[in-house]
């Protein structure tokens, strides 16, 4: 009895060894993020969190910026997720980016950056910089 006790007091000891090996190479990866509440983060959308049929390659992932609304653990934060996005509004650290802009105004928005915030047209853009005077059989095209 006493070598079976024995091998399983060496079997555990050499568990735990190769498991602190594992927490330490798992250690060297690890993101130490602590976000606050009412930080803006960007989220990352996996392909499970898409619906059924809705998910292809060429579909935007990163969502945001968007606002923490509650901490639930370090890991895990919950945010203020648009209503047109169909997911699950609890996010785990790996899936957040922070962001670091200076303001979410309108004046600084930019559509082409953010789908998310309203923006304007190329086209009217374009036409409220430029002016076309007609003239004949050609136009001209004024700045």
């Amino acid at each position: 009895m006493n070598r079976l006790q024995q091998i399983h007091k060496d079997t555990e000891q050499r568990l735990h060894s190769v498991t602190a090996k594992y927490k330490e190479a798992a250690d060297k990866r690890r993101r130490n993020v602590e976000f606050e509440v009412s930080d803006f983060v960007y989220a990352v959308l996996t392909k499970d969190r898409f619906p059924e049929g809705e998910y292809n390659k060429l579909k935007a992932r990163k969502i945001g910026p968007v606002e923490i609304i509650e901490k639930i653990n370090p890991n895990a934060y919950r945010l203020k997720l648009p209503s047109h996005v169909r997911t699950a509004d609890a996010f785990n650290v790996k899936h957040l980016i922070p962001f670091w802009g200076d303001s979410l105004s309108d004046e600084d928005a930019n559509s082409r950056t953010n789908f998310l915030l309203a923006g304007e047209d190329d086209a009217d853009a374009i036409a409220e910089e430029y002016s076309v005077v007609a003239e004949g059989d050609s136009a001209l095209l004024l700045q």
